[in-house]
């Protein structure tokens, strides 16, 4: 998803010298951060662009996290890390910046799709927003504990499509989350921290379950993809 109203954090983090551009961060395809006055999802925004707001997707990524500031206005850490914290390595922490993108984008785009879903897919919905919520919540603390500024979230996303009936509200959560677990999976390829190793798995796998459970209801094929987080 791309915004005009979609989520998609800064700009990929640079892998390190001799990776392989197939490991490095994909951008988020559910949504890109939008040039609109929209509400942001931090806020929680009551009233979301309108589901018409578009791109051709063969021209732009499903779903791109919020473009942040550049690289090197949140990468540099603005002040000492918390009492504990080694110093924050520049590639993990822009790996860890673009998850953070994937995940305002998420919550935007679940937050979008709630007018299109019928009642016993709403309350799936809903869990499904509070899940990154709360994972959107818990990476801004990591960030903050190793004394890094958060990349913040855009105004509002544009979807890779027209957002108009309960199907094309499920793509767009299914591009969302597969945006999620590309963003996590390449955080675990760029950390040796075991608690944050543990994040990113849990943030891969979260991600990859609800993808499949969402693909499931639309009736996709494999319902879950053969290496979950990699294209």
């Amino acid at each position: 998803m791309s915004p005009s109203a979609t989520p998609t954090p800064s700009p990929a983090p640079s892998p390190r010298p001799g990776a392989d551009s197939a490991d490095s961060p994909r951008s988020s395809r559910s949504a890109r951060p939008s040039d609109s006055a929209a509400p942001s999802d931090s806020a929680d925004a009551s009233s979301p662009p309108s589901p018409t707001d578009s791109v051709d997707a063969s021209s732009t990524p499903a779903v791109e996290p919020a473009a942040p500031a550049p690289a090197g206005s949140y990468s540099e850490p603005p002040s000492q890390p918390k009492a504990g914290q080694p110093a924050a390595d520049p590639v993990t922490t822009a790996a860890v910046q673009t998850a953070l993108g994937t995940e305002y984008a998420a919550v935007w785009c679940y937050s979008l799709i709630e007018a299109f879903l019928p009642e016993t897919l709403d309350k799936h919905a809903r869990e499904d927003l509070t899940a990154h919520r709360v994972r959107r919540d818990a990476t801004i603390r990591l960030l903050a504990d190793s004394g890094v500024r958060a990349v913040p979230a855009e105004a509002a996303y544009r979807t890779p499509a027209p957002v108009t009936d309960q199907n094309s509200a499920m793509r767009l959560v299914v591009s969302a989350e597969s945006d999620a677990a590309a963003a996590w999976r390449s955080v675990l390829e760029r950390c040796d921290d075991s608690g944050l190793r543990r994040m990113a798995l849990d943030g891969l796998t979260d991600a990859a379950v609800r993808g499949a459970r969402w693909s499931e209801q639309l009736g996709s094929k494999p319902v879950v993809p053969a290496f979950p987080g990699r294209d």
